[in-house]
């Protein structure tokens, strides 16, 4: 199936010399995690929920600080005739979740990750299907370093973490037991956008309460649904009531990739 299908044609833009305060309300109000940049009427490139979290957040950057300062110069961009498992397999070897959609050499559109899993929820035929003949999949998939902070912990030391370990999510702790869990959604919305100073912020103030979790034993299928139900974009892994790790949205897509793998080159090879 071509992107057609599931590509989203309001793309949301701000101007370059647009503040960190601004960019935070696009997402907020529109409840996206990422925004073009267009200079003029030329693609300047693309900011994320990421991109303020380790670049601003981490690095204690004044939120009037511009876009073009910490965008990404670059769109990673796929033709809108391109199947759904080329998209995913771009978003997976570039490391993003988003891509700019064209249309004979103009962009189009926008595809996120989370229509990628909408996708694979809807059609009976798609990636899930496939994968519902694997064992315990979330035992490959889960991440076993899953990293914790107590709730007094200060929004800046966590952006940090979050900086330092290239992860999208902390759990947060309360006298050592596991209260609630900060994403870089929750940084961007609740932080950066009413323009409170991270550094004297405690993370327990803008923490998710309770926590989502799965256990291991379950389908993708199913961390699929939990996400889908309750836009969350990461999940914590039990196992006999324990927590023993997490999962992304990412992952998810990952493992579709590297599912599809043999197929997806043999159809690159010329006849």
């Amino acid at each position: 199936m071509s992107l057609r299908k599931i590509v989203q044609n309001l793309i949301k833009t701000v101007d370059p010399l647009a503040t960190l305060l601004d960019v935070a309300h696009v997402m907020q109000h529109h409840k996206i995690g990422s925004v073009f940049v267009k200079d003029r009427n030329q693609w300047a490139g693309i900011i994320t929920e990421t991109d303020l979290t380790r670049k601003a957040i981490a690095n204690n950057l004044d939120f009037d600080t511009t876009t073009c300062f910490l965008m990404s110069s670059s769109l990673v961009e796929i033709d809108i005739e391109k199947s759904v498992n080329d998209a995913n397999h771009l978003m997976h070897f570039n490391g993003v979740r988003h891509l700019a959609v064209s249309e004979k050499g103009e962009i189009v559109g926008v595809i996120s990750v989370r229509d990628l899993v909408r996708y694979s929820l809807e059609n009976p035929d798609g990636p899930l299907a496939i994968m519902d003949e694997i064992f315990q999949p979330l035992t490959v998939l889960t991440h076993r370093d899953l990293y914790t902070a107590p709730d007094t912990t200060s929004v800046r030391e966590v952006a940090k973490v979050m900086e330092a370990r290239k992860i999208g999510s902390v759990v947060v702790t309360s006298c050592g037991e596991p209260v609630g869990i900060v994403t870089e959604t929750d940084l961007v919305r609740k932080v950066i956008r009413y323009n409170i100073r991270p550094a004297s912020l405690p993370v327990g103030v803008i923490m998710n309460t309770p926590i989502i979790d799965i256990p291991i034993s379950a389908s993708l299928r199913d961390a699929s649904r939990i996400m889908a139900k309750h836009r969350v974009r990461h999940l914590v892994v039990t196992h006999a009531g324990k927590m023993v790790g997490i999962i992304s949205i990412r992952d998810l897509i990952g493992m579709f990739s590297i599912r599809d793998l043999p197929r997806f080159f043999a159809a690159e090879v010329p006849a």
